[in-house]
């Protein structure tokens, strides 16, 4: 699978070494569900897994059950709090304008 590349930027920054680990990781996971193929979801994966390939590997099972779960606790913030959830990133933009005007949908 080709990855955009900021996607592909941001994996070979966050883990390095394990970069090709990662990748084959999230390949197999397309793979086996195509949903998770959008680049929205990808990235909020990426940006929750915070370096961390066991953390990666929790996010995608999270996404494959409900793929809107890991872009909700990838995007907004005061989640915990009933009706104050804000917006703050916008995974449908690349990870460096993730957070430049940001609406809600």
């Amino acid at each position: 699978m080709n990855f955009k590349t900021d996607i592909e930027n941001r994996i070979k920054t966050d883990f390095g070494e394990k970069s090709s680990e990662v990748f084959k990781i999230l390949e197999s996971a397309i793979n086996k569900t195509d949903y998770l193929k959008t680049d929205r979801v990808i990235r909020c994966i990426i940006f929750l897994s915070e370096k961390s390939i066991e953390k990666l590997k929790s996010n995608i099972e999270v996404a494959i059950f409900d793929p809107r779960d890991v872009m909700f606790w990838a995007e907004y913030t005061n989640r915990e709090e009933f009706g104050s959830a804000k917006r703050v990133r916008d995974f449908n933009k690349v990870f460096e304008d993730s957070e430049i005007n940001v609406t809600e949908n």
